[in-house]
């Protein structure tokens, strides 16, 4: 068996190759963590009203399973995402709770096992500022060289809390349904920003008799918050037998806007003092914001249908169990995730770019379909100490997205890569309650992304770009991801 587990972990990224942005970043601090959530035939303990409700049926005795601590540490570096040897850092640590549950059978009716749980499916944050300062010769109607200072802020906070019911029933010895519906609470919380400058150098003597001093600015700004409660459900099934057991499991897109708040939404746009590289006329300046809040704010926040497959696999004594699982998510067309009706007052001056000033604070949103797949393993060494291990693949779901008929650069600004989670752990027994701690690595990685902006290159008016004093950017983006979480859990079994 030990075999069958090591091959599976080494073909897996070949089988599946068809944050928050990743949908199985997730953890739940409890031992379907430590097998990286593989546990959808089976196996998945406090955590079945999520993974597969049909397993709820396979609790013995009431349980309450709660979350003490998850500490997790991560550093995401992005080179070049602002020009040529211009990156993008971020690292933080943080102490989160997140997830408790409760199950129970019903004494009257033995076929019935009921959960009610908490959860955070979804919490990441990403934040980092930029300042650049240099000389260069970039104004072409100003003589000697200009002082170039660009500052630029990203930051990109994302929760999403789950609060569910769910109950198993078993039908005979062999085949168990179960549903779970649940609210899910997402919260959103996204800004970015860049100011960029060209002036009069100081320190050129020539310049300043000729013109005091002189400035040209370019500057995009853009911020978004809201929470959003919508309803979904989960239908699951599980056949089991001696040796093993298989499990399929239904999650609906979420369906309908319970209630909405928190909702803020603005952007602006500005251009001064740029005039025409080639013929050295002046361009048109141009002043563009709004802001909305509120009511006048529409929220529609999407989830995708998704299907999932597991198989759990014992050797003749048990001590040894093989979990598998994959998922398939649906494709969610491109779709206005945040809109509202503009200001009459919309733009000031005269108006040098008109493509995208429809729908000035709609920010957009979609998902291609992806596949993932997991693999965990479960050694008992004895009736009080349990061995977990597992991998997993988790996909991107906005990589190389076509956003039409909607304009690409309406959307959330995020860093698009693929990530891979190894697991490992122990649950040990003490007088009767179960104690879990592990540990789970992240690795992402993706090449060939385009750049946010380019400003190791900039020129007065990029025509490509269609924006002032940047470069044109390319492909050189790098992202990488490395994250270390600690679990620590705690089931304790109210039981004879």
């Amino acid at each position: 068996m030990q075999k069958i587990f090591y091959l599976f972990i080494f073909i897996i990224p070949l089988l599946a190759k068809g944050q928050t942005d990743n949908y199985w970043s997730r953890n739940f601090n409890e031992e379907s963590s430590l097998l990286s959530g593989a546990v959808v035939g089976g196996g998945a303990g406090a955590s079945a009203i999520f993974y597969n409700p049909a397993s709820i049926s396979e609790i013995e005795e009431s349980k309450l399973s709660l979350n003490a601590s998850l500490f997790s540490y991560e550093v995401l570096n992005s080179r070049n995402a602002l020009g040529d040897d211009i990156d993008f850092y971020d690292s933080r640590s943080y102490v989160i709770p997140r997830f408790f549950s409760y199950m129970f059978k019903l004494k009257k009716h033995l076929n019935w096992s009921l959960e009610v749980a908490f959860l955070n499916n979804a919490n990441f944050l990403t934040e980092s500022t930029n300042f650049i300062d240099k000389n260069i010769d970039i104004l072409t109607h100003e003589p000697g060289v200009e002082r170039y200072t660009s500052f630029s802020k990203y930051s990109n906070k994302a929760r999403d809390d789950w609060f569910g019911v769910g109950g198993s029933y078993n039908l005979n010895d062999e085949f168990v349904i179960g549903t779970s519906m649940f609210v899910s609470a997402k919260t959103n919380e996204y800004s970015y920003a860049i100011n960029i400058e060209a002036g009069t150098n100081p320190n050129d003597v020539s310049t300043l008799t000729e013109n005091p001093y002189f400035s040209a600015k370019y500057n995009e700004e853009e911020y978004l918050k809201f929470n959003d409660y919508r309803l979904l459900w989960k239908f699951g099934l599980l056949y089991k037998v001696s040796r093993f057991s298989v499990g399929l499991n239904f999650t609906t897109p979420s369906i309908g806007n319970i209630y909405s708040d928190g909702k803020k939404l603005f952007r602006r746009k500005s251009q001064y003092n740029i005039s025409d590289p080639e013929t050295g006329k002046d361009l048109p300046n141009y002043f563009i914001t709004d802001y909305k809040e509120k009511k006048e704010v529409n929220v529609n926040s999407k989830t995708p249908l998704s299907v999932a497959l597991g198989l759990t696999y014992y050797n003749p004594d048990k001590t040894k169990t093989l979990y598998l699982t994959a998922e398939y998510f649906a494709k969610i067309d491109p779709y206005r995730m945040v809109e509202t009706e503009e200001s009459d007052n919309l733009a000031d001056g005269t108006i040098f770019e008109t493509s995208d000033h429809n729908e000035w604070l709609t920010f957009i949103n979609g998902a291609r379909s992806v596949f993932n797949a997991a693999v965990g393993y479960r050694w008992i060494l004895n009736e009080n100490l349990m061995i977990l291990a597992g991998f997993r693949t988790d996909f991107n779901h906005k990589k190389n997205v076509d956003f039409n008929p909607y304009v690409q650069e309406k959307t959330i600004k995020s860093f698009v890569l693929d990530k891979y989670h190894i697991t490992s752990g122990l649950t040990i027994n003490i007088l009767g309650h179960d104690f879990i701690t592990g540990f789970q690595y992240t690795l992402g990685h993706e090449n060939g992304q385009k750049q946010y902006v380019n400003l190791s290159d900039p020129i007065e008016f990029n025509y490509e770009e269609m924006k002032a004093l940047q470069g044109t950017r390319d492909i050189s983006m790098q992202t990488i991801l490395n994250s270390v979480s600690l679990y620590f859990g705690a089931t304790i079994n109210f039981g004879e």
